[in-house]
């Protein structure tokens, strides 16, 4: 009986260690990247121009909206207090940072230590990607990285939602939480809510039988979609107020011009272009009908494929989100010193090995899910993969850039974690109550 006492005793103290040792590495890459946002902030001091410069005005005026949702709002305190804009993005971004790191802290809990261990090594490194990209842009007033916190924390929620079921009232909060965190992401992002309609439509189409006797599916799905029917709301909302009807007009088709009824085969297909932007105001008055019909009747069916799998490949091919544009859209107010450019390229350089290891790791994962699914008759491992399609559907349609790649791949990735991490303890009793 002592020996068995002994045992236990010294397991307790052997997974509290190793849980101790993976929260300091885990910690350590917060640290870590915190300072370097501080550093790269400090050292090249970027002001908004472009699209960030919008988003900045934005703060201290909402009659310029047409697109950016809710970003004014975040920033409008710190522009109210006349703080510099590359502080305040640093304030903005390290908050989202820290955001992440505590949903993407999943410890150890009720699943064999070796699969605990590899699922949090997994999320640990997910976390470092994203604070990576992040870093990059810790001085951009930008929707993007914010967005992508949001998502992860809520797919986290939605996890804690699915694993607490039995606790009804732990479970509720868990949904609750991940329900605003998908307002906030898509009151952000409008092409966020796009995806998500391909995403819950297509679950709906997969699991069309279960739905009559998943409570928990059906949950998960009416707070999606009341999530993006109030951020929709709030979009709307902002448009109306707007003095700028115009610009509101022309953003709601320019992405479809950039994207594909004004763009070619070759480097720039799928890219903005001062010509898909003109275009795009010359045809402003015409109906979408008529400007789809005049645009696409030009070209042939096999050349419009074509320009797809252009974008398709290019967007594929990514290795860089956001140091490449550090001193691009953020040093137009003077010279380059050697300090900036020393920083941005060690790290253009980590940055670009770092994605093409993480975009394999990603593929795994989502395979890995695939066949968990099939072992487990879990059909909620088709999600990771589900998101990937939803946003290569979408670029496929509007304008690519690479910073928008960053976001199906985080979140793909940590949708496939998470599941994984919850199908790996439930080993013990039957996922689904078919």
């Amino acid at each position: 009986m002592n020996l068995k006492k002994a045992f236990a005793e010294n397991n307790i103290t052997k997974n509290t260690i190793i849980k101790l040792l993976l929260l300091i590495i885990h910690s350590y890459v917060l640290i870590y990247f915190l300072k370097l946002s501080y550093d790269v902030v400090s050292t090249i001091k970027p002001m908004p121009t472009s699209d960030f410069i919008y988003y900045w005005n934005l703060a201290s005026d909402l009659s310029i909206y047409h697109k950016g949702g809710i970003i004014g709002f975040i920033y409008a305190p710190f522009k109210a207090f006349g703080i510099q804009p590359y502080w305040s993005a640093l304030a903005v971004n390290a908050t989202f940072l820290v955001l992440v790191f505590v949903s993407t802290w999943v410890g150890l809990k009720r699943q064999k230590l070796l699969q605990g261990i590899l699922g949090q090594l997994l999320a640990t490194f997910g976390f470092a990607m994203f604070a990576l990209w992040n870093a990059g842009y810790s001085g951009m007033v930008n929707a993007d990285f914010p967005n992508v916190a949001l998502l992860i924390t809520g797919t986290r929620s939605f996890s804690l939602y699915f694993s607490n079921i039995s606790n009804e009232n732990k479970s509720k909060k868990w949904l609750f939480i991940g329900g605003v965190m998908i307002f906030l992401a898509v009151a952000l992002r409008v092409k966020t809510g796009l995806a998500l309609g391909i995403i819950v439509g297509l679950t709906i189409l997969f699991n069309i039988k279960r739905l009559t006797k998943d409570k928990m599916l059906r949950a998960i799905i009416i707070t999606i979609c009341v999530a993006v029917f109030f951020a929709a709301v709030s979009e709307i909302a902002l448009r109306q107020q707007s003095d700028r009807p115009l610009d509101v007009a022309r953003q709601g088709r320019l992405q479809l011009y950039t994207g594909l009824l004004d763009t070619s085969t070759g480097s720039m297909c799928g890219r903005w272009t001062k010509e898909a932007y003109d275009k795009t105001l010359e045809e402003i008055d015409l109906p979408l009908s008529e400007v789809i019909s005049k645009n696409l009747g030009v070209k042939s069916k096999r050349y419009i494929l074509e320009i797809i799998g252009c974008k398709l490949d290019a967007v594929l091919h990514y290795d860089e989100f956001s140091f490449r544009e550090t001193l691009a859209f953020g040093v137009k107010y003077r010279e380059y010193t050697q300090v900036d450019i020393d920083i941005t390229k060690h790290y253009e350089k980590l940055e670009e090995g770092w994605v093409k290891t993480f975009k394999w790791v990603t593929y795994g994962l989502i395979l890995a899910c695939l066949l968990l699914g099939l072992r487990y008759k879990f059909k909620g491992a088709l999600i990771p993969l589900t998101i990937y399609i939803a946003f290569m559907l979408l670029h496929s349609v509007f304008e690519i850039q690479a910073r928008y790649m960053a976001e199906p791949l985080l979140w793909s990735y940590f949708a496939a974690v998470f599941i994984v991490f919850e199908i790996s303890f439930k080993q013990e009793r039957p996922i689904e109550n078919e």
